[in-house]
């Protein structure tokens, strides 16, 4: 089982997200946007080889993704109703995940095989999302299924106390240095 380590997509100034493994070497890159019909995230490989992508295909409070691994539709997700306790079916991997929004924590099983998990955790001053992968040739679709869960937490907390990410600059062994405002404290500048 092999632990990944993702920042927060959607505050990421740049665009590019890097997923690091436990030791700090650099693995993937995610690279595009949400919020519009047909925005897309890509997953690459270090090396620019393109591995998977989802798509969005609808808006709304219950959006759907469409998962592409090598070029070619494997699934699509959609969001459930959810709030304290949610349970989620990716059509096409027969895919479960099971967890709660709130907390961030997420386990996503194949019948009884667990395919991965997801939780918040705080390295080094810095908060990332840990995914703990079974299987390697599993990782591009945790890492795609990882970001639109952790997008759809988000879309919830556009509120006064969310954070934001100020002038990311290279640290620790993960990468970035995270300094949190308000946004109230932001608007007063």
């Amino acid at each position: 089982m092999r632990q990944l380590y993702l920042r927060d997509h959607a505050t990421d100034l740049h665009g590019t997200t890097v997923i690091r493994d436990h030791q700090g070497r650099s693995c993937y890159l995610l690279v595009g946007k949400w919020g519009m019909h047909y925005d897309v995230l890509s997953l690459y490989a270090i090396n620019g080889t393109l591995l998977a992508e989802v798509k969005q295909q609808s808006l709304g409070m219950l959006p759907k993704f469409a998962l592409y691994l090598n070029r070619q539709r494997v699934g699509t997700v959609g969001k459930s109703l959810g709030f304290v306790r949610q349970v989620v079916y990716i059509r096409g991997l027969n895919w479960f995940i099971v967890g709660s929004p709130l907390a961030g924590r997420y386990r996503v099983f194949q019948g009884s095989r667990q395919v991965f998990s997801l939780q918040p955790v705080e390295l080094t001053g810095n908060y990332y999302h840990e995914l703990k992968v079974d299987q390697q040739a599993d990782e591009p679709l945790a890492i795609l299924v990882a970001s639109v869960l952790d997008h759809w937490a988000r879309r919830g907390q556009r509120d006064k106390g969310r954070l934001r990410l100020r002038r990311p600059r290279l640290a620790d062994n993960l990468g970035m240095d995270i300094k949190c405002n308000t946004i109230k404290n932001e608007q007063h500048r």
